[in-house]
């Protein structure tokens, strides 16, 4: 089945699945059946991925085909059938909970790598032994692959209660106005494996701004190293830098980075004791990374949008300093909601963005900060509630690791109690916990890219090996350039690497509105906490069915 279909074939695949889904989803992975055939040809099999992990349905039983061939004459396969690996049962309970859903970042994963056969029940198909698989035999082929609706669909709505119709209009609107940041993928030892998103909220010339995110990668050959940024979506995105940190550190501490760029090393993360949004107890949702459950910022009865996040840690004796660890992402809401603002704009829109590119920088971050767009963290202290960092926006497509540190030195007590706060449903929060231990040594190389072409084979090195302002310009969808970097080996059997791509840049939005400016539904925006409030409000709206003339599509 081929991948790469069109916008709108999209946001029709994705109201169609989204129907049938129910309100239990929790920020979820699923997989699909992607192709399914009565009959197959021996040129669909060659043609499939050769990485592919081929298993064998026998009536009830199910064996990992190893060292395929094929015949001659074309018409069978001969293998070696072992047992399978148990990352590989996941389809044989068709996924978790029978809906084909499974954990990210876990060995079930490996579930978007298959492709079973399936025959009638056979005696000859023994575990350990030699096979013979006849084509014809076949009576059904199952090629699986990830389910990119229902997963974006199950990020967009999560967890919240809502009705099949506000799920069936929200991921429409999705499709129709997602927009984001440079895409980075790296190649993590089997394929370019997409990481997340860089620079995001930087959509103005002045707003330019470094980023670090960490990458799970591995050498495509010894000693190079390699990762993509491409374009994605209806935007003009301009790269300044694209160096690569690699740290190479004792393999019992995890390398973790503020936003900053600073380095701290983490051994012995402890999870809150408490965690209370809107009086609920919340803890379940941030206390294991990567479980398919997240807090989303989700109180509706917070009248002015604005929702908090409380925890509790338990204070090491006379600690003086502590590392926050929060894994969190931007949510797709938060891309819905400013999709609908910037709609308001109608034609004037292009007249608008070159107004803002005239604007102080100071006055652009006030305006985001007013919005409760950050996330803002605040440490309670006997003076109240003291403001410790504003985390800029991340980005929705994926959660990424950061560090906040906390100077405690005039912290009275045993314990650490944390506010966070951010407008509605504008971040996940995936995980949190905090680190007491001492940093330990590690070292650093930092990497400026070896050799960067884009997609017309124009080599486009000096562009991002400093920050000069001569910008990479990728302004369409689908620029893309391919960086290899050359990087020393890890030869220490007592260390690993992590690495840290330190990016550059900005983007800008295209869009092109046909309707009439509407200055009396801007006019909110120009209020403190206007964003936040609009954002609740349009939740409510949809939940209702009662969709405002701003909630349709123009």
């Amino acid at each position: 089945m081929n991948l790469l279909i069109n916008k709108t074939s999209k946001g029709i695949l994705m109201a169609i699945t989204v129907i049938f889904l129910l309100a239990t989803w929790s920020c979820s992975h699923y997989y699909q059946v992607s192709k399914t055939s009565k009959q197959v040809t021996p040129d669909s099999l060659i043609s499939a991925n050769p990485t592919r992990y081929f298993i064998l349905r026998s009536g009830t039983n199910a064996y990992y085909m190893d060292s395929i061939t094929l015949s001659q004459d074309r018409k069978s396969l001969s293998c070696k059938l072992e047992e399978l690996w148990p990352g590989h049962k996941l389809h044989l309970r068709n996924g978790r909970g029978g809906s084909m859903r499974y954990k990210a970042g876990q060995p079930e994963a490996a579930v978007l790598n298959e492709i079973h056969l399936y025959v009638p029940k056979d005696n000859a198909a023994v575990t350990g032994k030699n096979y013979v698989l006849q084509l014809s035999d076949i009576t059904k082929v199952e090629v699986l692959e990830k389910d990119h609706a229902r997963t974006i669909a199950s990020y967009v709505l999560g967890g919240l209660g809502v009705t099949v119709g506000v799920v069936l209009v929200a991921a429409v609107i999705v499709a129709a106005t997602k927009s984001s940041c440079p895409f980075v993928s790296a190649y993590d030892g089997n394929n370019m494996a997409l990481q997340g998103e860089i620079y995001g909220g930087a959509i103005y010339p002045q707003m330019a701004r470094d980023d670090y995110m960490e990458l799970k990668m591995k050498p495509s050959s010894p000693g190079h190293l390699k990762l993509k940024i491409s374009n994605e979506l209806k935007e003009r995105q301009y790269t300044d830098l694209a160096e690569l940190m690699v740290v190479t550190h004792d393999k019992n501490v995890q390398i973790l980075v503020d936003e900053t760029g600073k380095l701290y090393s983490v051994s012995n993360p402890i999870p809150p004791l408490t965690a209370i949004a809107a009086d609920k107890d919340v803890l379940s949702m941030i206390n294991h990374e990567n479980d398919d459950k997240c807090y989303s910022f989700d109180d509706t009865t917070a009248t002015t949008g604005v929702n908090q996040l409380n925890l509790t840690f338990a204070r090491r004796p006379n600690a003086k300093k502590a590392k926050l660890i929060l894994r969190l992402k931007n949510s797709y809401w938060m891309d819905v909601t400013y999709g609908k603002m910037t709609e308001g704009f109608g034609s004037y829109y292009g007249t608008f963005i070159k107004q803002q590119y005239n604007k102080p920088l100071a006055e652009l971050k006030q305006w985001v900060k007013e919005q409760e767009i950050p996330l803002h963290i605040a440490l309670n202290t006997a003076s109240g509630l003291q403001n410790v960092a504003d985390l800029t926006t991340a980005g929705p497509l994926a959660t990424r690791e950061i560090v906040v540190p906390l100077d405690l030195a005039g912290l009275n007590g045993n314990e650490i109690q944390l506010q966070l706060s951010t407008g509605f449903m504008f971040w996940d929060i995936d995980y949190a916990a905090i680190d007491f231990s001492d940093d330990t040594q590690y070292s650093v190389s930092t990497l400026i890219p070896n050799k960067a072409t884009d997609e017309t084979g124009r080599d486009v090195t000096k562009l991002l090996a400093v920050a000069d302002g001569k910008y990479l310009e990728q302004p369409v969808p689908g620029n893309a350039v391919d960086i290899d970097y050359l990087a020393k080996p890890n030869t220490d059997p007592k260390k690993t690497q992590t690495f840290i791509l330190h990016a550059k840049g900005y983007y800008e939005h295209v869009r092109n509105f046909k309707t009439s400016l509407d200055l009396g539904f801007l006019e909110q925006f120009k209020k403190p906490n206007g964003f936040s409030r609009y954002s609740l409000q349009l939740y409510k709206a949809t939940l209702s069915n009662n969709l405002p003339p701003m909630f349709a599509a123009r």
